[in-house]
């Protein structure tokens, strides 16, 4: 067993002085005669003692604790977490902002952002982080159109999906007991965008229905079924995508989606459908498809390619960008159908609320994106002058009276 170190007095070394036997090695402390307790040889040779001693449990302290925690090992546990109770999209998205921000490395001389500690982290990183992918192209989804694509950086609602899932994820790794504190909390994010008119098929009916029509017929036969449910119901692409035979309600002439109460773990999750079911009502050509698809595809999904494989997002926003370029239409997407459906209800007369539930949204969100592009200041006009003939009205007969 090795001896405890001490401060020891050996007169024949050196002349005399004191020293300690310091991991087997005898340890020169202060030469100098034996004037221990209080002379000024065995102060300064128990001084030195004391920061050999005390190195020594940093050492042994620093050995003990736990390595600090690192940003790419939080992002990672999250990515962990959220793939068991969260939607695949939902985790793509989340791993497509956090891939570029760990392998971030801001000064080339130091380490990357996801190899810093959390507690290093700090708001200007994230800043700056957001700055530098505005400039830097995000990767192509296949490698073989790379050279056909302009490349295409990051704009406000990237920065918006990473500040908002990179804040999560220090949450969560603080409820996890991973980290004391979120180094991020309260970052600004970017506005959420709002649709504009660049989004819509035309500023009217006919103009809508020309446009369609147009789209119509530069598609192939196999993707004409459901750009037209696309119109007819003014649903979500991934939505009528998911859509099968079983989610079929014959008496309702609608696809009904359930709530998670109700809903079977191997059927579709639609991202309101929580606490309610998520209702699409078909109407027009559209029913009369459904119903004859129903009959075709009793399994799986309705809305297949030619070769009979079901559509996905990639399909629809690549057939979509196809058309775009095609046609010379700038602003259209597959869900230039749903913001046109939404703008023309709006124009007809129909309420935010009833809106909101055929749409599967929450009103708060139709008001939000929605119903600035209702600009109608010739409407505004007219009621404020209808209004102002009743009370006028009621004030004459209020004044007869007297």
């Amino acid at each position: 067993m090795a001896r405890k170190a001490s401060v020891r007095y050996w007169p024949g070394r050196k002349g005399g002085g004191y020293f300690c036997v310091y991991k087997g090695e005898r340890r020169e402390l202060a030469l100098g005669p034996d004037d221990a307790p209080d002379g000024p040889t065995y102060l300064a040779a128990l001084e030195l003692f004391q920061k050999i001693m005390k190195g020594e449990a940093e050492m042994v302290a620093a050995a003990l604790a736990p390595a600090a925690t690192t940003v790419r090992e939080v992002l990672d546990e999250y990515l962990k977490h959220i793939s068991k109770c969260k939607k695949p999209g939902t985790v793509e998205i989340r791993l497509r902002s956090f891939e570029p921000f760990v392998d971030h490395r801001p000064v080339a001389s130091k380490p990357a952002l996801g190899e810093r500690p959390v507690a290093s982290l700090t708001h200007l990183d994230a800043y700056r982080f957001m700055e530098h992918m505005e400039t830097v192209p995000r990767p192509h989804r296949r490698r073989k159109e790379q050279k056909a694509r302009k490349p295409v950086t990051w704009g406000a609602g990237s920065q918006r999906n990473f500040a908002q899932g990179v804040t999560a994820a220090f949450n969560w790794a603080v409820t996890a007991g991973m980290i004391a504190k979120n180094p991020l909390m309260g970052l600004e994010k970017p506005a959420p965008t709002s649709r504009g008119a660049e989004a819509l098929l035309g500023t009217n009916a006919a103009e809508i229905e020309a446009a369609h029509e147009q789209i119509m017929a530069a598609s192939r036969a196999h993707w004409k079924p459901f750009i037209q449910a696309l119109k007819d119901t003014g649903a979500r692409p991934g939505e009528l995508a998911a859509a099968t035979a079983a989610d079929f309600d014959a008496k309702l002439g609608a696809f009904v989606f359930r709530k998670e109460m109700t809903r079977r773990s191997d059927r579709f999750a639609h991202k309101t459908s929580r606490h309610k079911d998520r209702v699409i009502y078909l109407s027009g050509p559209t029913l009369e498809t459904v119903k004859e698809l129903v009959k075709r595809y009793p399994t799986g999904q309705l809305f297949r390619r030619r070769n009979g494989k079901p559509f996905d997002k990639v399909n629809f926003v690549d057939r979509f960008m196809k058309l775009r370029k095609r046609l010379r239409m700038p602003g259209l997407t597959a869900y230039s159908y749903r913001h046109s459906w939404a703008t023309e209800m709006l124009k007809a007369g129909m309420d935010v609320d009833t809106l909101a539930s055929l749409m599967g949204n929450s009103p708060a969100v139709i008001r939000q994106h929605y119903s600035h592009l209702l600009a109608d200041r010739q409407g505004l006009r007219e009621k404020l002058e209808r209004f102002r003939t009743v009370v006028a009205g009621t004030q004459t007969v209020s004044g007869g009276a007297q």
